[in-house]
């Protein structure tokens, strides 16, 4: 490393941001604007890491963890964490901002190791914070959407049961969303002045209104960036939930991590986000113990003594009425969403299969002569012509005419 980086990395203004998440607070958005104006950034200042040939931001935290896909034997994830911080400690630019919602899993060691790789910058952390009310119902649908196969009901009482939270579940959703316990595992580590709490603002607020608060912690006036032109982490609404939640009761875990996400959330779940459906509400049965969850939260988030972007009536829940109970979706409704997705997906198995290198076909016309491929072209292009004929005469009753002529012409030729 050279002089030049090494004063980099040590002078007082030299910060490393993490945002640790939490799950189901925009972090897909985020990382969507911060992906959309890396070069920008660049230039107030910000390295946002992951451009072509450096890390990917989910491995490295993986890496850290020591943490594996399901099933895949996939080694891409091996020393990732070393090459982030590297390039990290290698820029040049005084701030860097990671993001990755997994990292607010870590434990006391693995967030201590995680500071202690950008030592002497001075590290901060942000936890995005949304009311418990949408995380709750965004949670299970998301752990439908990778393979789970709870009812909404399951889910619920699982979460409010005490004597659950040990196992699935509840393990997993409140290690994801008890901001009091997070927040007391990063303090032991970074002051409690260096951990910033951002809240998810409500439903109806200006569009950019989180970027603009995650900006203010860091630096950067998120109003001179652009907006990216889409972010992956689609809704599949009511309908789609309940189908892919028995779709994976029929696959039961035949698929490993990796064939999951490529299948189910890269291509069928964009699929069902078309059914419809609407969106979903949470039911009234369960907005008391949601309320005081949140309360519990909010009390945590105060006793912290964390600064605080936003407001902490944000996570205050706000119950809408429109939309729908989960599970309340008619067999006629999963069954035209069913036909959709197979529809959808035989599409693309389709185009998958016609774009196979080396068509047997295509080899063997490669090897004819010139004159040859000349009058196959030649015929081709006449094919195409009348089957446009063909296909004009179905919705034109002059085109018909005509063709209907030249089918009696050619019979008598």
């Amino acid at each position: 490393m050279t002089d030049r980086h090494n004063a980099a990395m040590s002078a007082p203004s030299r910060r490393v941001f993490l945002h640790i998440g939490l799950h189901k607070t925009g972090t897909t958005y985020l990382q969507g604007v911060l992906r959309a104006n890396r070069k920008r950034l660049a230039e107030l200042g910000v390295f946002y890491p992951g451009g072509k040939g450096q890390p990917i931001h989910t491995f490295a935290v993986y890496d850290l963890f020591g943490r594996r896909p399901r099933g895949t034997g996939d080694d891409r994830i091996s020393g990732q964490w070393a090459a982030m911080t590297r390039v990290v400690t290698e820029s040049e630019l005084p701030v860097a901002v990671l993001s990755e919602e997994a990292t607010s899993l870590a434990s006391v060691s693995q967030a201590r190791k995680a500071v202690r790789s950008f030592e002497p910058a001075e590290v901060h952390v942000i936890v995005t914070v949304r009311d418990l009310g949408r995380v709750a119902l965004s949670a299970w649908q998301e752990d439908v959407k990778t393979d789970e196969t709870w009812t909404w009901r399951e889910y619920a009482d699982a979460l409010t049961d005490p004597d659950a939270r040990a196992k699935a579940p509840a393990r997993g959703f409140w290690r994801r969303q008890d901001v009091p316990a997070i927040l007391d595992i990063w303090t032991q580590v970074v002051p409690a002045e260096r951990v910033h709490v951002v809240t998810v603002p409500p439903a109806g607020s200006p569009p950019g209104e989180l970027s603009r608060r995650f900006g203010t912690v860091i630096g950067f006036d998120a109003a001179t960036l652009d907006e990216p032109d889409s972010w992956d982490n689609v809704s599949v609404g009511p309908t789609g939930t309940e189908l892919l939640r028995r779709i994976n009761q029929r696959l039961h875990r035949k698929l490993n991590q990796r064939q999951y996400h490529d299948v189910v959330e890269t291509d069928l779940a964009p699929i069902l986000a078309g059914a419809g459906g609407g969106s979903l509400r949470l039911p009234e049965s369960d907005r008391e113990w949601v309320t005081r969850e949140a309360d519990r939260i909010t009390e945590g988030i105060r006793a912290a003594g964390c600064p605080v972007v936003g407001d902490l009536d944000d996570l205050r829940p706000r119950f809408d009425d429109s939309g729908r109970p989960p599970g309340e979706v008619s067999d006629d409704e999963l069954l035209e969403a069913a036909i959709d997705s197979l529809a959808g997906l035989t599409e693309q198995f389709a185009r998958a299969k016609w774009r196979r290198p080396g068509r047997d076909a295509a080899a063997v016309g490669d090897q004819a002569p010139g004159t040859a491929r000349v009058g196959s072209a030649t015929r081709s292009v006449w094919f195409r012509g009348k089957r446009a004929a063909v296909n004009l005469a179905d919705r034109n009753p002059v085109a018909e005419r005509a063709l209907g002529a030249y089918l009696r012409r050619r019979r008598r030729d």
